[in-house]
């Protein structure tokens, strides 16, 4: 299936969309609500992949294309081993054998889960279960993927490995939906879309809504510490360009 659109429209006043490769953060009242509704906790036709509403009869699109690492199921993981944990998404899409042993392979190498994988996946740390539940999500080849508050539990030494995979799939024509609370991360992304409980208030390129610093603050949110430190530096003239990396930041003052 040539997969390119996904949109979310309960109004006029509250929906959005995204296409293939985007990596959108979502900020705002509405966070929880969205997130049930694309679980179709309830029954509802707000739910839009490539120009087709999902209902009851076409559920079954919903959950070939779109999977979800959410903080509200951390603890239910099903296996014994983070092995067969991984393994049961594919199973259940009747993945040949050999295919799932290379997939689980290539995720675990790049998830950083290699030396994991006979461990129980209650015992591991709360990051390395924020891991292994993006690793879940993206094994089963998803054409959007939806985080629900998982990449604030994941530690330094985790991030950079998460990150670079999380890139890679929009390279590959993912969409990421990321609901958070954490300001920092829409630095990961493509857009920003922040919510009240009843419409989007602001949406648009990340830089372009970070840029909006007074109605950013009118609005409750702080900017990303970096980004409030380039602006610091541009208006003393110590750079000319956002550096949205320390190191790059540091290279730039100095070059």
């Amino acid at each position: 299936m040539n997969f390119k659109y996904f949109e979310y429209i309960e109004n006029e006043e509250m929906s959005f969309g995204a296409m293939s490769g985007d990596f959108i953060t979502i900020l705002g009242e509405k966070n929880k609500e969205i997130i049930d509704n694309l679980m179709y906790k309830t029954p509802n036709e707000f739910i839009v992949l490539n120009y087709a509403k999902i209902t009851n009869k076409t559920l079954d699109k919903l959950r070939r294309l779109v999977e979800f690492s959410s903080f509200s199921m951390f603890e239910t993981f099903l296996a014994e081993t983070v092995r067969d944990e991984l393994a049961y998404s594919l199973e259940s899409l009747a993945v040949p054998k050999h295919e799932m042993i290379e997939r689980i392979e290539s995720i675990s190498i790049m998830m950083g889960l290699t030396k994991l994988l006979e461990k129980s996946p209650k015992s591991l740390s709360d990051s390395a279960k924020a891991k292994l539940s993006i690793a879940e999500a993206l094994i089963t080849n998803p054409r959007v993927l939806v985080i629900d508050n998982m990449l604030s539990l994941l530690d330094e030494s985790d991030k950079e490995k998460v990150y670079k995979a999380l890139k890679q799939y929009t390279k590959n024509n993912g969409i990421i939906l990321n609901f958070t609370t954490q300001i920092e991360e829409t630095l990961l992304g493509t857009d920003i879309i922040i919510t009240d409980k009843t419409k989007v208030l602001l949406s648009g390129k990340t830089m372009s809504v970070l840029n909006e610093e007074k109605l950013m603050k009118r609005l409750g949110y702080n900017l990303p510490f970096i980004i409030q430190l380039n602006k610091y530096l541009k208006d003393y003239e110590l750079i000319r360009n956002y550096n949205l990396s320390y190191e790059s930041l540091v290279n730039s003052i100095w070059i």
